[in-house]
């Protein structure tokens, strides 16, 4: 009788960078922010060492980041990726934090309806589709509501 060979694949991924957004069971979702241990400056995404010329550590520690914050600047995106092109058009944008941190982010909601110095807050959602065509859940903002 002759072996039979399972067909190895590799599983696609269902989330968008673990290792910057936290999604708990019973809590809201946050991004993963990185404090220098040894000059206190916070970092997203992660850099090793701490790009502080003063500093260079590579002591880093994970903080929660404020789940609310302000547009900085945005774009109408009409035209994509073939794996976010069911998610066209979309909204792209740099949404500044308290922190200190800016963060480039999609942003939830109609196109056109964005402002700068708009208050958005952090949820979880798809941000495009894997190489099957099933959603990528990622970190996207929305705008506050009222």
């Amino acid at each position: 009788m002759a072996d039979k060979k399972q067909k190895e694949t590799k599983e696609d991924i269902t989330f968008f960078h673990p290792d910057i957004f936290e999604t708990p069971e019973n809590a809201p979702p946050f991004l993963k922010g990185y404090k220098c241990k040894k000059c206190g400056k916070i970092w997203f995404p992660k850099f090793v060492p701490c790009p502080n010329p003063d500093c260079w550590s590579e002591e880093m520690e994970v903080v929660a980041l404020s789940r609310r914050g302000k547009i900085y600047s945005y774009t109408d995106v009409y035209i994509g990726q073939p794996t976010m092109r069911s998610y066209m058009p979309m909204t792209m944008a740099y949404v500044d934090l308290p922190e200190g941190v800016r963060v480039f982010s999609q942003l939830e909601g109609e196109v056109g309806s964005f402002r700068c110095d708009e208050e958005v807050e952090l949820v979880a959602g798809p941000v495009r589709n894997n190489l099957d065509g099933k959603p990528i859940t990622g970190y996207k903002f929305k705008k506050i509501s009222s």
